[in-house]
């Protein structure tokens, strides 16, 4: 029995459950104590802050009163104050800082109206204007923290002595103003003249003195924060004429606290976008509330990111250009004083050619400016296949040099520096460019262009160009044909295809694009030079045979050429037209001291053809060689 006593005594006391359960238990009734010393204390300093604020706002009551009577001026004074923050510093402290009690900074708000009315009505609901009008005094402190404190208020009506107050001319506008809701808006500046603000109802009353015909007076909100529904800054009405002891209720405003729209263009395909692309494209704004036909402005973008001000606080959308997109857009709201974001989505330009020059296969586009290169159509980076006389293509806004590209023409300039904005542009006409030559021979004119042809001079017919590139133009022979701008070989070949003549006078021929351009066929001429004419012979050309050279003249008289006589060995040369056919120069060495009776000596010929190079050369020693061009 004693054993199972001291087993007994062994196993008493709390086990680890009950344990448990008692911190738990010790802890939350902990946990609610600290809560309620707490809540005491934040309570206590509340209600500290309260009775602190209680005694500022008395005090600032005090101060006006005591200002109010002061002079005769004090009641009209007072008035004219309007709205003040921090106007009586305690000891130490500095005018329109906040007033620091126990380590805590209050503000202390005064604002003073006229009691016009008399029948605790707002004045701004209209009503007949008392005799002697009371100024009401309202005082507000707040300090920092509160929390969902309401602010401290204290007001007071002052009745000022018959001769000191308000003259029985004196008139009062009382305009009323509300927020974007229709509710009032309390301390808003209003201006007539002079400045009042708003009580809590949102009106403002503000005393004038109309001459004795009466006077109009501008009346505006004179905080530039808040705009109209037409987003108009400091809105302004007019009272008409106002006689002398009225009140003129009717300037009321609806005005909200300006917000701020910022529009993000961006590509469909999301390629980025660069300031210099889209400057100076437009987007279109939208408002859910506005005044006027619409709600739709047109705004000019500077950039990627333009931030669009002073805007009305409502709802607001945005898209790129004029036309809306046809699966609408996203409308946001905007809150007063707030600002919101919208992405448009960036609008290419787009262009349609028409009327390009027949044959066309691909039109480019290149930045205005762009220098031509024979390879500038081949590397632009827009281009686009073409079929028919008309293209479309899609580019970033701007100015651009157009081209047209097919078989027989590498890069024919078009219309330059042709302005494009985003969405459809009007189309781009191509102008006609024409081509006449005259005065060719009678074989078949043909040209091919230069930058496709690779040929940087010509001093014949070519040959061996590829395939496809050569254009027969035989019939600008017989008046202008349309020809792609550029700059064009032209030659002639015969029936069998063989070159027959090549107008070395012309070169390579420019067709500016839009042009009527004429050439004449000129085939140039050709230099006949005779080499070692010995000393005192002269050189006799002409296109008969001469039969006879006297000493002093030649048969026939009027030869086409006739140098001087050589004082040593030298070489004369003559320059002769080249004609579309073969024409023969006889060549002749006059020695006019010979004692024989003909004094000419025959050296042979030159022929000269369409296609003979520039100079034709045979010695004075050949005396029947004959020199032919090809």
């Amino acid at each position: 029995m004693a054993r199972r006593s001291v087993r007994a005594q062994d196993e008493s006391g709390f086990t680890l459950i009950e344990l448990v359960v008692a911190m738990v238990c010790l802890t939350a009734m902990a946990m609610a104590v600290i809560g309620v010393i707490v809540n005491s204390q934040s309570q206590s300093m509340t209600n500290r802050n309260r009775v602190a604020a209680a005694n500022l706002a008395a005090r600032e009551i005090d101060l006006v009163r005591e200002q109010f009577g002061a002079s005769d001026s004090g009641p009209i004074d007072v008035a004219n104050e309007g709205l003040r923050v921090n106007p009586h510093p305690l000891t130490g402290g500095t005018a329109g800082q906040p007033l620091v009690v126990d380590g805590v900074p209050y503000t202390v708000t005064r604002a003073v109206e006229w009691n016009i009315t008399g029948t605790g009505a707002s004045a701004c609901e209209g009503g007949s204007l008392v005799a002697y009008p009371s100024l009401g005094v309202t005082v507000s402190v707040t300090w920092p923290s509160m929390g969902s404190v309401q602010p401290v208020q204290n007001s007071a009506a002052f009745a000022p002595d018959k001769d000191t107050g308000v003259s029985t001319t004196d008139s009062f506008i009382a305009s009323k103003v509300v927020d974007q809701d229709g509710k009032p808006l309390a301390n808003i500046p209003v201006n007539a003249g002079s400045t009042a603000y708003t009580d809590s109802t949102g009106c403002a009353i503000i005393r004038v003195s109309p001459g004795l015909s009466g006077s109009t007076y501008a009346v505006s909100i004179a905080d530039p924060s808040y705009v109209d529904l037409s987003g108009t800054v400091n809105p302004t009405k007019s009272t008409g004429t106002l006689q002398r002891g009225r009140i003129y209720s009717g300037a009321s405003f609806a005005v909200g606290k300006a917000g701020s729209v910022t529009v993000n263009l961006v590509r469909a395909d999301g390629a980025p976008l660069t300031n210099a692309q889209v400057n100076g494209s437009t987007v279109t704004l939208v408002a859910s509330q506005y005044s006027g036909s619409s709600g739709k402005t047109s705004r000019v973008m500077t950039g990627v990111t333009t931030t669009f001000t002073g805007l009305y606080p409502t709802s607001y959308g945005a898209y790129f250009g004029s036309t809306a997109p046809a699966g609408g857009f996203t409308v946001t709201k905007l809150n007063p004083g707030g600002s919101l974001a919208i992405d448009v989505v960036f609008e290419m330009a787009h262009i349609t050619a028409v009327n390009l020059p027949a044959g066309t296969t691909q039109l480019a586009a290149v930045p205005a400016g762009t220098a031509w290169s024979p390879t500038l159509c081949s590397s632009a980076p827009l281009r686009v296949a073409v079929s028919g006389s008309t293209a479309e293509l899609d580019a970033l806004p701007g100015s651009y040099d157009l081209y047209a590209v097919g078989p027989t023409f590498a890069c024919s300039p078009g219309p330059a520096a042709q302005p494009f904005t985003s969405g459809d542009n009007p189309d781009t006409t191509w102008s006609q460019t024409q081509l006449q030559i005259t005065g060719a021979p009678g074989a078949t004119i043909m040209a091919v262009d230069q930058a496709l042809s690779g040929v940087l001079t010509l001093t014949t017919c070519p040959s061996g160009l590829p395939a496809g590139i050569v254009r027969n133009i035989d019939g600008a022979r017989g008046g202008f044909i349309d020809m792609p701008a550029g700059t064009w070989y032209v030659w002639q070949v015969s029936g069998t295809g063989t070159c027959a003549s090549y107008p070395i006078g012309l070169g390579a021929i420019g067709v500016p694009y839009g042009m009527q351009t004429s050439k004449a066929w000129a085939l140039g001429s050709v230099n006949l030079e005779v080499t070692g004419i010995p000393s005192g012979r002269s050189l006799v050309v002409h296109t008969a045979p001469v039969t006879a050279c006297s000493s002093t003249a030649t048969t026939p008289t009027t030869t086409l050429y006739k140098s001087a006589t050589a004082t040593t060995t030298t070489s004369y040369m003559t320059s002769v037209s080249r004609s579309t056919a073969n024409t023969t120069y006889y060549a002749y060495i006059w020695n006019k001291s010979a004692s024989t009776t003909n004094k000419c000596t025959a050296i042979g010929t030159f022929v000269v053809g369409p296609l003979t190079g520039p100079t034709l050369t045979k010695p004075a020693s050949s005396s029947t060689t004959d020199v032919k061009g090809p």
